[in-house]
């Protein structure tokens, strides 16, 4: 009798284990509210946590938490280049965040399946980075775009993708980046949202450590990979390495759903404008830098910024298509090994100096 129960008691045991592992559920049936996407990280987290790692990036103008979920295999190395990616710098663009934890779970719950991608590289992750915006777009203004930190005069929020210090305020045929009632206001000065500050910040954390590798800021609906620049028509120094990794992905797209992505760099079939995350990150020396613009169409039809929910897993899964293949571009073309590569290179200098100023 006490056998059978001690067994009993050791399948409940085990069962109450396996419960509490349970991948959390990500709801693509409707859209997240700022709320329900720190619920699902914190459930990610708790499950995966030998994986996974919250941090909070700092505070909106609101006092909203700018959160980020960094991804890694579990090998525990803490030199690998990380592909930093971030949405909803647009606060009306809500399938981007949509798309970000879309590609959060499938690099946490469906790690199996993507094990490659994190092999020697981690993934630094802000699903939400205007979530005062995304809000008030949720539940005011769906048209809401910028943040919402007052201007004066009865006018609110500034484009944050307006708001990084790389050329900011220029804009050829553009002046609305002065005008603080507009959509397209720069701010006062470079880096005058909290937002756009918490992300620079990240950046320079991963120049200060060399880790430093790619950067993709996830907006909508102009179904295109841009790459540097934006502020000016001069070729990038490494323009044909953004162009190859770029057609590499709109390639994977174009073979999976048949949908057509254009790659280029945006100023050159536009006036060039200034201040954007990804010209930024170019700046800093991040190897690849791109703006992923998703898609407005479900086939014939369009959804514009706001797909019906019963689009969003469809969605989601082909914008997970084209992160997964510019990931997968990146390595095949600029492999990780390189960098160390180049680490072990300049320790060797630096030891070769040493030893010519001691002899």
């Amino acid at each position: 009798m006490q056998l059978k129960l001690t067994t009993a008691m050791l399948c409940i045991s085990l069962w109450q284990v396996a419960a509490a592992a349970v991948a959390p559920q990500l709801k693509l049936d409707e859209y997240y509210s700022y709320e329900g996407m720190r619920d699902y990280l914190a459930e990610l987290a708790r499950v995966y946590g030998e994986r996974v790692t919250l941090r909070s990036a700092g505070l909106s103008h609101e006092q909203r938490m700018l959160q980020t979920i960094t991804i890694s295999n579990g090998d525990g190395r803490k030199d690998k280049p990380v592909i930093f990616m971030i949405a909803a710098e647009h606060a009306r663009e809500w399938l981007t965040p949509v798309a970000a934890l879309y590609a959060i779970e499938q690099l946490v719950v469906n790690f199996e399946q993507n094990a490659q991608l994190l092999l020697d590289h981690d993934w630094l992750i802000m699903p939400l980075t205007n979530p005062d915006g995304y809000t008030y777009s949720r539940e005011v203004n769906a048209r809401w775009r910028n943040t919402r930190s007052p201007n004066g005069n009865g006018c609110y929020g500034t484009n944050l993708n307006r708001n990084y210090d790389i050329a900011w305020g220029k804009a050829e045929g553009y002046p609305e980046l002065q005008d603080p009632c507009s959509e397209h206001y720069a701010g006062a000065s470079p880096f005058s949202e909290a937002e756009s500050r918490a992300v620079r910040d990240i950046m320079l954390e991963l120049q200060l450590t060399e880790r430093e590798f790619m950067f993709l800021t996830l907006h909508s609906r102009h179904q295109s990979f841009f790459y540097p620049w934006t502020y000016k028509t001069e070729l990038a120094p490494n323009a044909a390495l953004l162009k190859k990794v770029a057609t590499y992905a709109v390639d994977a797209l174009h073979a999976a759903t048949g949908c057509n992505y254009t790659e280029e760099q945006p100023s050159v079939n536009a006036d060039p404008f200034g201040g954007t995350s990804m010209d930024y990150a170019q700046e800093l020396g991040f190897k690849l830098s791109y703006t992923f613009e998703l898609t407005g169409w479900s086939g014939k039809e369009y959804v514009d910024f706001w797909p019906p929910t019963r689009l969003l897993k469809q969605l989601a899964a082909e914008s997970w298509i084209g992160i997964r293949a510019l990931a997968e571009g990146a390595e095949k073309f600029v492999p990780a090994q390189s960098d160390s590569l180049v680490k072990i290179f300049k320790i060797l200098l630096l030891l070769v100096s040493m030893t010519l100023f001691s002899s």
